[in-house]
């Protein structure tokens, strides 16, 4: 059976309620209670006020005005954290100016629901302000002046300026950082980082040369390229990079980045040249990977020579030939997370097993039931399994299924379409998946809404910790 809900924490609950009392408190349009609220709060230590920003900011149906008042209210210098949340563009300069004002002590900032990019002044000025920042998230809004800004900061770990660049090449150009680890820049699959034509790998590599403890440059599709620019410079340096992404691989990039980045963990490659997968076996602490458009022969080679290492494995758009799991079962023995988007699948040996898979993801794949029943079936530790494929699987493969298998850890269940499966088996599940708190997609299955509202009956009664995932346009 489906657990049952436990009695919530007494911090929720706590946090619940004060956070009801303020806005209940600061919804007087005349504002006539804030001073009172603003005295009672005074003394609450900042890791309480930071609680109670989380959760009142990201109430996104939450008035904006009341949301602002809260934030005015709870903001103080000793607050570290903040997610400022989806605000309407009345409130930006004002949200600028108050984090400006009472933010001084923030080492954590998320502007990502302000479009702070129409005040790049009042940015770069709050920027200046916050001293001791060590994230800060602010994609689609950096110029040339917030670049400036924020070389100021001596101790920024995380920076997240991606999306359509406001800044310029010679702006992008001067950031430099001793600390920063964590760069988000540029837009999926462009070559360039701002609006400049040529401003690309060579762009990109001056950024590797200025921040010299990067480990991850996110969001950038071509660091391969970078790397390659940096490596033709400064042919004796090597980098701490332990993520890249990179398209349209040659073997000389690849060759560069064994040379260059020995440390890559997590390597993203998209359309890479022939030959180059072999080489990944070069990689000591690669342990998640994910292939775009790969050769399946030269993935099964590198599989065979170096499988026991990967944890993480991704693969998509690889249809051309099929993938036989089984192998994936034989030489990745420790693989906890398997994707495949886009792909042709197999499970030729029923006689191999998935002993460390935690989650499977098997979306818009051609295969057939048997695929799907055999990765159910020999993955006893699976806790997470998103079937994102046309199956045709009834109640009665689910009961074979509950009769073999215990399913003792399977936590969240998602099935798009599966049109012969009934309540029947969703109370099968219910019944024998003693974990289980999620089953979906429903509105692809043969389910009625009369049925779905007795099956809510059930958990509500029960007092069960189940959620039945489906559309309101349920029919």
């Amino acid at each position: 059976m489906s657990p049952r809900n436990l009695v919530p924490p007494l911090k929720s609950l706590c946090l619940r309620t004060i956070s009801n009392k303020l806005i209940h408190a600061l919804s007087d349009d005349e504002g006539a209670n804030f001073t009172p609220v603003a005295e009672y709060v005074s003394s609450v230590t900042f890791e309480v006020l930071q609680d109670l920003l989380a959760v009142i900011l990201d109430s996104v149906n939450l008035d904006a005005n009341i949301r602002f008042s809260c934030l005015e209210l709870l903001l103080r210098t000793d607050v570290r954290k903040l997610d400022v949340g989806m605000f309407p563009q009345f409130y930006y300069t004002k949200i600028l100016e108050a984090i400006a004002t009472r933010g001084n002590g923030i080492q954590h900032l998320n502007l990502k629901g302000v479009w702070a990019r129409d005040f790049p002044h009042l940015l770069s000025e709050l920027v200046r302000s916050l001293r001791g920042l060590r994230t800060l998230l602010i994609p689609h809004m950096a110029d040339d002046a917030v670049i400036e800004a924020i070389l100021t900061l001596e101790e920024l770990v995380v920076l997240d300026i991606s999306g359509e660049a406001c800044f310029t090449e010679e702006g992008i150009r001067r950031l430099r950082s001793d600390t920063l680890q964590v760069l988000e820049v540029g837009m999926f699959g462009k070559l360039n980082v701002c609006q400049q034509d040529d401003a690309g790998a060579a762009l990109v590599a001056n950024l590797i040369e200025n921040l010299p403890n990067l480990i991850s440059l996110k969001i950038y599709s071509y660091t391969g390229s970078a790397l390659l620019v940096f490596h033709k410079k400064h042919p004796k340096r090597k980098t701490r990079l332990k993520y890249l992404h990179d398209v349209g691989t040659t073997n000389e990039t690849m060759d560069c980045m064994v040379k260059v980045s020995p440390d890559l963990e997590n390597i993203h490659l998209d359309a890479a040249e022939a030959g180059v997968l072999e080489k990944l076996s070069t990689f000591r602490n690669l342990y998640i990977l994910k292939l775009t458009k790969c050769d399946l022969r030269e993935f099964l080679s590198f599989i065979t020579l170096s499988g026991d290492r990967l944890k993480v494995l991704k693969l998509n758009h690889s249809k051309k030939e099929s993938l036989d799991l089984s192998q994936i079962c034989l030489f990745a023995p420790n693989l906890q997370i398997l994707e495949c988007y886009h792909m042709k699948l197999t499970f030729m040996n029923p006689d191999t097993y998935f002993m460390s898979l935690i989650n499977v993801d098997l979306t818009y794949c051609d295969m057939s039931d048997d695929v799907v029943r055999m990765v159910l079936m020999n993955s006893p530790f699976l806790r997470q399994v998103v079937i994102g494929s046309i199956i045709r699987m009834t109640d009665g493969d689910v009961f074979r299924l509950c009769a073999e298998c215990d399913f003792y850890n399977l936590e969240e269940l998602w099935i798009s379409c599966a049109r012969s499966l009934t309540v029947i088996s969703v109370e099968l599940l219910m019944g024998h998946c003693r974990n289980l708190r999620q089953i979906g997609q429903l509105n692809g299955w043969d389910l009625s809404l009369d049925e779905i509202d007795y099956l809510k009956i059930i958990i509500a009664s029960t007092n069960t910790d189940l959620k039945l995932l489906y559309t309101d346009n349920f029919q």
